[in-house]
């Protein structure tokens, strides 16, 4: 049979259909690569600007607790007496997650993927470890800041509870 022959067994519609069945196909074909995407849906969208306050707030919690404990650590010191501290940040907490590796075979290459657990709200990344904040410099003021001996129980105290060098702490008197 000749392709002339063929064309005359078919209907003289077949155009605007054929056409519409291309559409269609063309159509279910983006629809199932487009499934296949990392998409989120509309109320588990999760916006960079909620992460960053997220963070900020966990940084916020974390400073008002040092200070806390430092306020009441400084104040249990004899010859203190009232006393206020403040805690600056150099850079906010860092969470580090956990990685699972595959062998890429003979080519060579490694791949990486984080190790997903299910969670109420879908699934999220395996946290390995999170980093605190690393603080910039602690101001303390405190009555008995003139005495030397107070001060430096105070330099001392403080640089060991957190680790911070004793030349980014400063002990002023309390006015």
């Amino acid at each position: 049979m000749k392709l002339e022959q063929i064309g005359s067994l078919l209907p003289k519609q077949l155009g605007r259909r054929g056409s519409l069945i291309f559409f269609a196909g063309v159509l279910g074909v983006f629809l199932l690569i487009a499934g296949g995407l990392p998409f989120t849906g509309k109320g588990e969208r999760t916006d960079s600007s909620d992460i960053c306050s997220a963070a900020q707030q966990r940084s916020e919690v974390y400073v008002r607790q040092l200070e806390e404990t430092l306020t009441e650590l400084i104040g249990s010191i004899e010859g203190a007496g009232r006393t206020k501290v403040a805690v600056t940040l150099d850079a906010s907490a860092e969470t580090v997650y956990a990685l699972d590796e595959t062998d890429g075979g003979d080519n060579g290459q490694r791949q990486l993927e984080h190790i997903l657990v299910d969670t109420r709200e879908g699934q999220d990344a395996l946290v390995e470890m999170t980093w605190e904040p690393l603080i910039r410099g602690i101001a303390v003021v405190c009555e008995g800041a003139d005495n030397v001996t107070v001060n430096a129980q105070i330099t001392q105290a403080v640089s060991v509870l957190t680790g911070v060098s004793t030349n980014r702490i400063s002990i002023s008197k309390m006015s």
